[in-house]
């Protein structure tokens, strides 16, 4: 069941007076992790029809941000009634999980208020900790958390992750007594911390330090991170990117030989990689695409086709229309940089801004005497999308000046304040 979807903070106030308990996700749509968060709220929406979940976009309803001061998407805010009871901040599923059942503890009802047929079975110990599991790739279960260990082999544990460049989770054992007497139980080890990859047990205190003086720890939590980031490395090293066998000039594949082709016949601008000259990139990509064979496109990082798909969109013409297709976008924009020594793509323009950040940002031009431009990305998802990967910033607003990126609104707003802002806009 998807989430729904606040557009304005009077919406917010009407769910907090349907529900005892509400969570609100304070999300942007450039953010991957928001995504993947949205996910989890769905499945505690399913399970939990008693209590609300929404999200909101916390650009675009940027004064119920400022409200409850939030910095950084993804963010939560856990509401009885309209009344703020915890926070959090970042992408830290286990966490989010523990907030929620605290939230919801809080806001039960006796069972004898409650109709019998909105009776729930209550949720098994096992499905938890299989849930909070599936939460990470790699979780730590621990004594308090990695900024504040409550004991020192927790402590020790954390700074091993930490010195390996881990990427991982954490979940404080003694914010809830049934997981931590039942984890016990279901990983039949009796102490704490626990460390789990991919669902697996490693192992406690003694056996994480010991792999991490052998060097058996890096290569257990981050081996598939290392390859993951490779293979993303390559996928952003081309808009267009054909891993085949052998190179163009010489295919070492009937398959791989027929891809490189149709792409030439396209004029098509693309990159190649063999797959030959490296046995984990190889079976690696497999993995991470769901695509057994060779050769595999990817157009600005995802999997167009294989042999067969590619072939058949040659012959339709549709090949041409998806690897030219990036080549024109960013013609447009070379051209939109090139029309206006000061343009500013906001959101909404200098008369009607349609965000918080842009109006502050338009004032601040205006101040300074700036003769500039503005674009409104909101008429245009084309350019919207595709001026946050040409210019590598994920946020509008957006400065440029002579066709270079000055930045968003903090920094914009900070050159204002120190006098810089006027030198850079008016010199152009």
């Amino acid at each position: 069941m998807a989430l729904r979807k606040c557009t304005s903070e009077a919406q917010v106030s009407e769910i907090c007076k349907e529900f005892p308990a509400v969570v609100v996700h304070f999300e942007a749509d450039w953010c991957v992790p928001c995504q993947h968060m949205n996910a989890i709220l769905e499945q505690l929406q399913v399970e939990n029809n008693h209590a609300a979940f929404v999200r909101v976009d916390a650009e675009e309803l940027f004064e119920l941000s400022e409200k409850y001061e939030i910095q950084a998407v993804p963010a939560f805010v856990f509401l009885k009634g309209s009344v703020l009871c915890d926070k959090l901040e970042g992408a830290n599923a286990p966490e989010l999980v523990a907030k929620v059942e605290g939230l919801l503890k809080s806001t039960s009802k006796p069972m004898s208020e409650k109709p019998a047929s909105s009776a729930q079975p209550p949720e098994s110990l096992n499905d938890r900790i299989k849930k909070l599991l599936a939460s990470s790739p790699v979780l730590l279960f621990m004594k308090g958390d990695p900024q504040e260990p409550r004991c020192g082999f927790s402590s020790k544990v954390s700074a091993a992750l930490t010195e390996c460049g881990a990427k991982y989770s954490t979940f404080d054992i003694l914010s809830d007594e049934e997981i931590r007497q039942g984890l016990k139980e279901y990983s039949n080890w009796p102490t704490y911390p626990q460390l789990y990859v991919d669902g697996e047990l490693i192992g406690g205190c003694d056996i994480i330090l010991e792999m991490h003086a052998s060097g058996e720890l890096k290569d257990a939590v981050c081996k598939k991170d290392a390859l993951n980031d490779r293979i993303k490395k390559l996928l952003a090293s081309s808009p267009v990117l054909l891993f085949m066998k052998g190179d163009p000039q010489e295919p070492r594949c009937g398959f791989s030989r027929k891809v490189s082709a149709a792409l030439t016949e396209c004029g098509a601008k693309y990159s190649t990689f063999d797959i030959l000259s490296d046995e984990e990139i190889r079976q690696g990509l497999k993995e991470y695409s769901n695509w057994p064979t060779y050769p595999q496109l990817y157009v600005d990082g995802e999997l167009i086709g294989g042999c067969d798909i590619i072939l058949e969109m040659h012959e339709s013409g549709e090949l041409k229309d998806a690897v030219c297709k990036k080549d024109a976008l960013n013609d447009r924009i070379k051209k939109l940089l090139a029309s206006s020594p000061v343009l500013l793509f906001m959101k909404g323009d200098p008369q009607e801004p349609r965000c918080g950040f842009s109006r502050k940002v338009s004032a601040a031009l205006t101040e300074c005497g700036a003769k500039y431009s503005t674009f409104d990305i909101l008429s245009d998802e084309e350019i919207r999308q595709g001026l946050k990967e040409y210019s590598n910033w994920p946020t509008y607003p957006q400065l440029y000046v002579d066709g270079e990126l000055i930045g968003g609104c903090d920094i914009i707003l900070e050159m204002h304040e120190s006098g810089e802002l006027k030198g850079t806009v008016c010199r152009a």
